[in-house]
């Protein structure tokens, strides 16, 4: 009788859910048209027959005796009748128990939801955590009487399918329980025990198949259904009575399922096409219970049981570890493991995520000396998951941000051989080629590497080895796809190879199950790491080896429609205050936001500039005295953003030094040679060192580098020959950083330069005029000489240089007419001769005096007079201001911003980064 109670079911289901269609359903009393309970109400009359359970439903104006559970004549009501005359006592317990149980929850809803997630068979696996309606639960008699208010009556198809499942689910769980009893003696020990599984399971087995129907979703099979309910039986009550489960199913089972199968069959004719899923399972109940109680044979012998755990390691980067406030694919993994009923034991030496930064002060850049290579420090496992994860998250792993199958070929014997894995589950790999580690050969020998050191700590060990992801196209990075895409070729082909009898290697295709590509990825929060979605496809990728590979689980399930989004706050108590360093701008932390952007500016302009922070502060450097600068935050997990906070404000009073006066800057064959006299000025008698910075300007999104020295000389290597690179120095003293003093710009590996030819000039106005030139791919950068004709001076020049092949000269009093230019082009301290010298042809009877001389080259380094107008004093300043900010904007910030060449990644600069 069990399988009749659950056809029946699902069959009344169907047959309410069409009811208003069909003019041959008796619906007495009927609602007013805008009643939304009477959408797909059925009779109230109780039905005479003799089924196990009946359905009834519509609303409480036409329930009869019911409608006085309800407050409202437009209240919804569903009635679950049960006929099982042979333990009515125990129907009015269950009923009793159910009704207790959900009454307890603030929502009706939220109850029915958490029931069928915690007790998913896995073939349909329920996500929404609340069904979005209140009511109340009523013991009336035989009946269990559901009552939702007016106002929480969906109005949409999907809203009442929901409903009509979880109903109908939560009528089987009492029906069958009733029914299993009848098949045990009054206070038999196994009684509760087995019924209540069987109960459980076969109700969370009818709403999973409804739900999947009425979401045109496979409904699978009879053998998926038996293997599913055959392992949730056992799960539950294997070990003290399972020869009772087993002596149930195969006889008082068979039979009935065989009874009623006719019955079900008459019920789907009457439906029409709507009853044709119930033709599909009646015709499925000849494959299922066979299967099930062969299933439940080969438990009760061992085979395939799950008295032992699948003791599993994850070993990865941070797409495995994830960030404070994620769910992680491993959680979605371990969800997995449950729905298929599957005992597992993740292990590995960390539980944690990575945590969010803690908010510090500015560092002083790192000594050589004192510089630290990857790995050296512990890393960070300590951060917390998603807040509405299971506390029962098994969530131990061996997964690291910035891992790399390089280091982890090195450490993964010792770790197997502590935790004795009968399977690893690796994903690494994008480190090695996005940080210049290894290219496609290096890698994949790296993974061998892992794959033979694990061996030999565990022999039989199995591993599942994903290929490697795509992300978002970064700029200058052109090559990361072909080597990804070179990487996954050869690893699928030299698989097989690795294979054995004894110890299984198999293909996790990553790549294909994650929806990420160089020119789109939605299943990523910043082009790479996985957001929410991401989440589900990266452990669908590993469910699939699993269970097509090596026989582990019975389903594999879609990724579902809809995700739970990931939920941050808005930013709160902002705050601003002056510091010796600048300005210190602090609010509370928001648990699990992955980033904040903080936007800034001098209190009177216009522009705002935004910077990102992955701590609670902010700190505004470089500052000078007397700025006032107002700040504005907000949360950006990536994919989402919060509104900006109200705007705070300070006034700057720093108390650092003042950058040097750098005299030298040379290109070497592969860095930067850089030289500076001893600062002077006010608090430089608290300098602990300096600061030697360089900025590959030639490279899209390239990342500030840079080194704390305590001479005043230092050469910098590592640098892309043929790239230009902005040189700066700055002081740091006990307050912090001091403003840079910005140097002439370098061609690594470049000589000096020859000089721009082609210079042309134009009048814009009286006083100014537009310079313009042709240079050379070697020049760093230009500078602009001037001589006035009046008092027949040398040419002169200041040291504002211009990485453009343009420039504008304005303040040319008494008229440009009065003035002659120049320009050479520079590389560090190397300097061209002059080009070409231009002016423009006199203003009549305003000037006189010698003719424009023709361009001569040479070095005169003449200094302007005092009398004369600062040619250059407004350009160099906000030259100064737009330095300061690009530096500031190319700090390393995220992992996202991979280097754009190995001449990029120093060790030093490897040992800092933060990578993915």
């Amino acid at each position: 009788m069990v399988r009749h109670v659950v056809t029946v079911a699902l069959a009344l289901a169907l047959t309410v859910t069409v009811a208003v269609a069909d003019p041959a359903v008796a619906r007495p009393h009927a609602a007013a048209e805008d009643d939304g309970c009477a959408a797909h109400a059925t009779s109230f009359a109780v039905d005479e027959g003799g089924d196990p359970l009946n359905v009834r439903m519509g609303c409480a104006r036409d329930a009869g005796d019911l409608r006085e559970l309800a407050d409202s004549y437009g209240d919804l009501i569903m009635a679950l009748d049960f006929k099982v005359p042979e333990r009515r006592e125990q129907v009015h317990e269950l009923i009793e128990a159910q009704v207790t149980e959900g009454n307890k929850w603030p929502h009706l809803g939220d109850w029915l939801a958490r029931r069928a997630q915690s007790q998913s068979v896995g073939i349909y696996p329920p996500q929404d955590v609340s069904l979005g309606f209140d009511g109340e639960l009523h013991a009336v008699g035989d009946s269990l009487v559901m009552v939702i208010p007016q106002n929480d009556v969906g109005a949409t198809a999907n809203w009442w399918q929901k409903w009509i499942a979880a109903g109908v689910s939560l009528g089987v769980v009492i029906a069958t329980t009733a029914m299993c009893l009848a098949a045990f003696n009054v206070g038999a020990p196994a009684a509760a025990p087995v019924c209540g599984a069987v109960g459980a399971w076969l109700g969370a087995l009818v709403g999973e198949l409804m739900n999947a129907a009425f979401d045109k979703r496979s409904l699978g099979d009879g053998a998926v259904w038996a293997e599913a309910l055959a392992v949730a039986f056992w799960s539950a009550v294997g070990g003290a009575f399972g020869g009772q489960l087993l002596e149930w199913a195969s006889s008082s089972g068979t039979s009935l399922v065989t009874a009623f199968q006719g019955n079900l069959r008459n019920l789907a004719a009457k439906l029409g096409s709507l009853g044709h899923p119930l033709t599909y399972m009646s015709q499925q109940l000849e494959v299922m219970w066979p299967k099930l109680v062969e299933k439940l044979v080969q438990l009760s012998r061992g085979v395939g049981g799950t008295d032992k755990p699948l003791k599993v390691m994850v070993v990865g980067d941070s797409m495995s570890q994830g960030y404070e406030g994620d769910w992680t694919w491993r959680y979605r993994l371990w969800e997995w493991f449950k729905n298929q009923h599957i005992d597992v034991d993740f292990v590995g030496p960390y539980v944690g995520t990575r945590s969010q930064a803690t908010p510090s002060a500015p560092k002083p850049p790192p000594l050589p000396e004192d510089a630290q290579m990857p790995g050296a420090e512990e890393p960070d496992t300590w951060g917390g998951y998603a807040t509405d994860a299971s506390e029962s998250f098994d969530s131990r792993h061996f997964a690291v941000w910035g891992r790399q199958a390089d280091q982890d070929k090195k450490l993964i014997r010792a770790m197997v051989s502590e935790y004795q894995p009968d399977m690893l589950l690796v994903g690494l790999g994008f480190n090695d080629l996005g940080w210049f580690v290894s290219d496609a050969q290096g890698t994949l020998d790296s993974m061998k590497t892992l794959v033979d050191e694990a061996r030999a700590a565990k022999p039989d060990i199995d591993f599942a080895l994903a290929n490697v992801p795509q992300r978002s196209l970064i700029g200058g990075r052109e090559d990361l796809p072909v080597k990804t895409a070179s990487y996954n070729d050869m690893l699928k082909a030299a698989i097989p190879g690795w294979d054995s009898l004894t110890s299984s290697v198999k293909l996790v295709d990553w790549a294909a199950s994650y929806d990420c590509r160089p020119d789109s990825c939605p299943a990523a929060y910043d082009g790479l790491h996985p957001n929410a979605e991401g989440e589900f496809q990266i452990a669908q990728a590993y469910e699939r080896t699993l269970s097509e590979q090596y026989g582990i689980g019975y389903f594999v399930p879609d990724i579902p429609a809809t995700v739970p989004a990931r939920h941050t706050s808005a930013i709160s108590s902002l705050r601003a205050e002056t510091t010796p360093g600048g300005i210190k701008v602090t609010w509370d932390k928001v648990y699990g936001a992955r980033g904040y952007d903080v936007r800034h500016r001098r209190v009177g302009t216009d522009t705002w500039t935004l910077t990102p922070a992955s701590a609670p502060r902010f700190d505004e450097i470089w500052t000078v005295d007397g700025e006032q600068w107002e700040y504005q935050v907000r949360v950006d997990d990536g994919d989402t953003e919060t509104p900006w906070s109200p705007t705070v404000d300070a006034v700057a009073h720093p108390k650092t030094a003042p950058g040097p006066e750098i005299f030298v800057t040379l290109p070497t064959p592969g860095g930067i040679r850089v030289s500076w006299h001893t600062a002077k000025g006010p608090y430089t008698e608290t300098i602990d060192r300096y600061e030697v910075i360089v900025w590959d300007k030639d490279t899209p999104g390239a990342l500030v580098q840079s080194i704390g020295v305590r001479d005043e000389s230092v050469v910098v290597d590592d640098l892309k020959p043929g790239h230009h690179y902005l040189v700066a120095v700055s002081t740091w003293n006990e307050a912090g950083g001091g403003v840079p003093t910005v140097g002439r710009s370098v061609t690594v590996g470049g000589a000096t330069p020859a000089a721009p030819t082609d210079l042309t000039v134009r009048s814009v106005d009286a006083t100014t005029v537009d310079l313009n030139w042709q240079g050379s791919q070697e020049a760093a950068g230009y500078r602009v000489w001037v001589r006035n004709l009046l008092d027949g001076g040398p040419f002169t020049s200041d040291e504002y240089v211009t990485d453009t092949t343009s420039r504008t000269i304005a303040f040319l009093f008494p008229g440009y007419w009065n003035f002659e230019f120049c320009v050479t082009a520079i590389n560090g301290s190397l300097e061209s001769d002059k080009s070409n010298c231009v002016g423009l042809p006199d203003r009549p009877g305003l000037r006189s005096g010698p003719s424009p001389s023709p361009g001569v080259g040479g070095t005169d380094t003449g200094t302007a007079d005092a009398s004369e107008p600062s040619l250059t004093a407004r350009a160099s300043t906000e030259r100064k201001t737009e330095t300061r900010d690009e530096l500031l904007r190319s700090r390393p910030s995220s992992c996202t911003s991979l280097p754009a060449s190995k001449h990029a990644v120093s060790p030093l600069a490897r040992a800092t980064a933060d990578l993915c």
